[in-house]
């Protein structure tokens, strides 16, 4: 009897299939049309020059000189910079800390059949808009708003807080964005962790800090890289918060500085430079990818320790 079946022959998957292009061809239009082209516009109206007021097309490299040429002394871009970095770090640590919590709280805490309401009320907060919270945050955060109004009425006006118009704020409003979002991928990464290991864990003696630390922390690392990356590029691009909390140039630990990105937006207003403004936001993107790849290959290990 003899074996008909070529070897070279293999069952077809939905991969082979040539439709597949079909499928993909409205992710591919999506990423051209609003990802895309606006970054290439972008970065080559950095090369741009400017005469008689007026952005001229060219291929220059002067936008870039002029920045460097000053970048930690008159300008202090590169000062903000760094105040942008270390705002997007702490505020990324905080947010996946305070986030991770909630999430475990939900996953563990909350019945099965009441766990999808508790995460929509998690994430209600991002249905409004976001500068209508930033808002709500001054009246609060404010010298004569929510908090300090309350200790004064109480008798505790020597401790009122004065944090509006710096860092600490600008992070409030940071962590109110980005907690709904982390919520949610924090939950997925610990609901995808297999319960019978944490059993197993438990019935072997472990207490429940050990079964946490030594099964459901391990196995939520690839959610927690995740989140705490995705908080880090979108803190370093956002401006709103930090020009209606921080104040434009907000006080930290640094020093009195801005963020870059509220350092782009006023430096435009200012001059109205568009091909310099360009130039300077694409340099906040290449330190964007930079923190993106670093990301990437933070939650590519964490995957493989987990898998």
């Amino acid at each position: 009897m003899t074996n008909t079946a070529s070897p070279s022959k293999r069952l077809k998957t939905p991969n082979d299939s040539p439709l597949k292009i079909l499928f993909l061809a409205p992710l591919g239009l999506w990423l051209a049309v609003l990802f895309l082209l606006p970054l290439a516009f972008l970065l080559w109206i950095g090369f741009w020059r400017v005469e008689n007021f007026q952005a001229v097309p060219a291929f220059s490299f002067g936008n870039y000189a002029e920045i460097f040429a000053s970048f930690f002394s008159k300008s202090r871009y590169g000062l903000a910079l760094v105040q942008s970095l270390w705002v997007a770090i702490t505020t990324a640590a905080v947010a996946t800390i305070l986030s991770y919590l909630v999430a475990l709280s939900i996953a563990f805490a909350v019945p099965g059949r009441w766990q999808r309401l508790a995460l929509l009320l998690a994430v209600a907060p991002f249905w409004s808009s976001y500068v209508l919270r930033l808002y709500s945050w001054q009246t609060i955060l404010s010298r004569n708003g929510v908090i300090n109004s309350v200790l004064k009425q109480v008798g505790l006006s020597d401790y009122r807080i004065d944090i509006i118009y710096t860092q600490i704020a600008t992070r409030i409003g940071l962590i109110h964005y980005l907690a709904p979002i982390l919520i949610v991928i924090l939950y997925v990464s610990i609901l995808a962790i297999d319960k019978v290991l944490i059993e197993a864990a438990r019935e072997l003696g472990c207490t429940r800090w050990q079964a946490f630390t030594r099964v459901i922390l391990p196995l939520s690392r690839f959610g927690l890289m995740t989140a705490a990356s995705f908080a880090v590029i979108v803190s370093l691009g956002d401006a709103l918060s930090g020009n209606l909390l921080g104040g434009g140039a907000g006080a930290s630990i640094i020093g009195k500085l801005p963020t870059y990105a509220s350092m782009i937006m006023s430096d435009y207003s200012s001059s109205t430079n568009l091909p310099r403004t360009s130039a300077l936001a694409t340099i906040l993107i290449a330190v964007m990818v930079l923190a993106l790849a670093f990301g990437f290959v933070a939650t590519d290990r964490a995957h493989r320790r987990t898998s």
